[in-house]
């Protein structure tokens, strides 16, 4: 379905829910570095009264994506946990629509957040409002992202109701249940072929796997300062991108954040006002409160996490025509860096 024909039998599906007798549809936005993980359009509608409705749409990829699965509703059941039990900032979920005859696949509706957010393709280490701005002020982007982070870790999950988040399936501690996760999701990428460099870094990683932590709490999953949404005063109004929330130590997304910061600094100098990877984890921790365990590992396990990804997302971006040979998949910058953090 190509996405104007999808926008009009969203603005006619809206048009039902509102109870109004017409919706026009005045601005339509599909974000370039989307797509992969969820598919997303934001739109700007007006009502028959002239009230105006700003509105994320998010469904699962069509054809497939770079997960084996999608469950919308539980991305939507995170978003109204937070929402209504923590002082983490999400955008509002409005409506959820299981019928996938609606649009071919089943969907939800967010309210759009206005503000800036860091951009991704290119990173903001490479250009845009963060590289551009002063050091004192990309400072306080870099901090006010690290004490979101923080304050995610600190969300009480059983009272905010996320313990569905438990992934008791692939073993009972949070190493556990991420080494068995990403075992599984490795032989669904792979499609059948084995890479041989992935499976020696993994067999690292679980050799070298660090002891069950005490307590688990939120893991965001994709901890990056490209899904957060900044207010003109590098206040943050609103986290973003919740597929892959877990429940785990906050060293899984602290590690993610920092290696994938590393991979741009091959690229691009560093920000002027991000200072060094120690002193990220050094204001984490003074948000955190606490000293953080076994961080080179989970840097390391965050690099396997990405490098994963990056096999299904290099065949899709092939598939569509991108400039993007599927050597990637393995040969690529990713691999690299971890082929040097496990020798």
């Amino acid at each position: 379905m190509v996405d104007n024909e999808l926008v009009q039998r969203f603005v006619r599906w809206l048009t039902e829910r509102v109870g109004t007798s017409e919706m026009h549809l005045e601005a339509h936005l599909t974000p370039g570095h989307g797509g992969f993980s969820n598919e997303t359009h934001v739109l700007a509608l007006r009502d028959a009264s002239g009230a105006q409705h700003d509105l994320v749409l998010r469904l699962a990829p069509e054809g497939g994506g770079i997960f084996p699965t999608y469950d919308l509703d539980r991305q939507a059941d995170v978003l109204d946990m937070l929402a209504k039990r923590s002082d983490v900032p999400v955008p509002l979920v409005r409506w959820r629509e299981p019928d996938a005859s609606v649009l071919g696949r089943p969907f939800y509706v967010m309210e759009r957040v206005a503000g800036r957010i860091p951009p991704d393709r290119p990173g903001y280490l490479f250009e845009g409002w963060v590289k551009d701005a002063a050091a004192q002020e990309q400072a306080r982007v870099l901090d006010a992202g690290l004490e979101m982070m923080a304050r995610i870790h600190r969300v009480d999950v059983d009272a905010a109701g996320l313990t569905f988040l438990d992934r008791p399936r692939h073993g009972a501690g949070a190493i556990e249940q991420e080494i068995g996760y990403w075992r599984a999701y490795l032989d669904w990428a792979g499609k059948g072929e084995r890479f041989d460099v992935l499976e020696t870094i993994y067999e690292w990683c679980v050799a070298h796997r660090p002891t069950e932590p005490t307590s688990r709490g939120l893991v965001w999953g994709d901890a990056r300062l490209g899904n957060l949404i900044y207010a003109d005063d590098a206040s943050i109004r609103a986290v973003m991108d919740w597929e892959m929330a877990v429940l785990g130590p906050p060293e899984l997304d602290l590690g993610w954040h920092l290696f994938l910061e590393r991979i741009m600094q091959q690229f691009a100098k560093p920000l002027p006002g991000f200072g060094t990877a120690d002193d990220m984890v050094a204001k984490y921790e003074a948000h955190l409160g606490r000293s953080l365990e076994h961080l080179d590992w989970y840097e390391t396990w965050g690099g396997f996490r990405a490098a994963c990804i990056q096999l299904p997302l290099t065949t899709i971006q092939h598939a569509k025509g991108e400039p993007i040979d599927l050597s990637y998949r393995v040969d690529n910058p990713l691999i690299t860096e971890l082929l040097r953090r496990i020798a």
